[in-house]
């Protein structure tokens, strides 16, 4: 009895050392707040172009080694990394946080699933739709809702419209936990070019959402509708940018952080981003008929 809380001390006393990959898009503030979360150390950077490492940091000049003196792997580039270093890291046994979400394909997506699972990491992908705080009731304590009606719009310059798509129904899945049962697209372009999109998912467990999103710059809304009762949200400007993102960054990092020190191995960002992939590969497919590159 004596040796157990000296091993669970032990355990929770060690120092995860994190790794991170950058580039000339990283600014040194945010990046000093890392060696504020607790219980970890900033292991080393690794900077890829012409980018010169903030002070205070040790730099690295190859990946390799730096995965190879890290417990988890921070990708804080703006920019979508290689599916080949994405194996690589997995395959190391590195828990992994990615910024930005990756340019791959659905089979990638499950191999990825596969070497993760098979490595027991955390993987997450940061996604800021995940932290809309009219959302958090309906994420962990109530029931899940029945129907959701969004209006947005895209926010047009920090990513791609499909990208930015991508990251919202993903989010939205993760609310309604389960499987889409059916997808129905509609895509206008007007005369000045501008798409709108409305989607209607259905899902396995009964879920419905219905989701519109345009280019046009307007007001948007949401309802939710849940045996609890009816919500309802109204905002100004793109969903994607109504909220600080920087606050939130640090926030999914000390959370990712929380996930390896609970040793939750459930956590695989590409598992739960398969669904998002999927109905936005059957929007873009759908589109293509009416002649709408998305």
């Amino acid at each position: 009895m004596a040796t157990e809380p000296l091993l669970i001390y032990t355990y929770f006393a060690s120092m995860l050392k994190l790794g991170i990959f950058g580039d000339q898009s990283n600014h040194p503030e945010p990046l000093e707040r890392l060696k504020t979360i607790a219980e970890t150390e900033v292991a080393g950077i690794y900077l890829s172009g012409n980018a010169n490492p903030p002070d205070g940091f040790v730099s690295f000049s190859s990946p390799i080694e730096l995965m190879d003196t890290s417990d988890a792997i921070l990708i804080l580039s703006d920019k979508s990394i290689s599916n080949e270093l994405i194996k690589l890291i997995l395959r190391k046994s590195k828990h992994m946080f990615l910024k930005s979400i990756p340019n791959l394909t659905v089979r990638e997506i499950k191999e990825l699933t596969d070497l993760g699972q098979e490595a027991g990491i955390v993987t997450f992908i940061y996604n800021p739709f995940n932290y809309l705080p009219f959302l958090d009731p309906f994420r962990e304590n109530y029931e899940k809702p029945h129907l959701i009606n969004l209006r947005t719009c895209f926010e047009g310059t920090l990513l791609k419209p499909s990208h930015e798509m991508l990251l919202l129904v993903t989010a939205l899945n993760q609310m309604v936990q389960s499987n889409y049962k059916k997808l129905d697209v509609i895509g206008l372009k007007n005369s000045g070019k501008q798409i709108t999109i409305n989607l209607r998912i259905e899902y396995d467990n009964g879920c419905i959402i219905n989701l519109t999103i345009s280019e046009e710059k307007l007001p948007g809304n949401c309802e939710i509708f849940s045996s609890e009762g009816t919500s309802r949200f109204e905002f100004q400007t793109p969903l994607y940018i109504s909220y600080p993102q920087l606050n939130q960054e640090h926030a999914a990092i000390d959370h990712f952080v929380k996930l390896i020190r609970n040793q939750d191995k459930r956590s695989d960002a590409f598992d739960n981003f398969l669904n998002g992939f999927q109905i936005v590969h059957e929007i873009r497919k759908s589109l293509r008929y009416n002649e709408i590159d998305f």
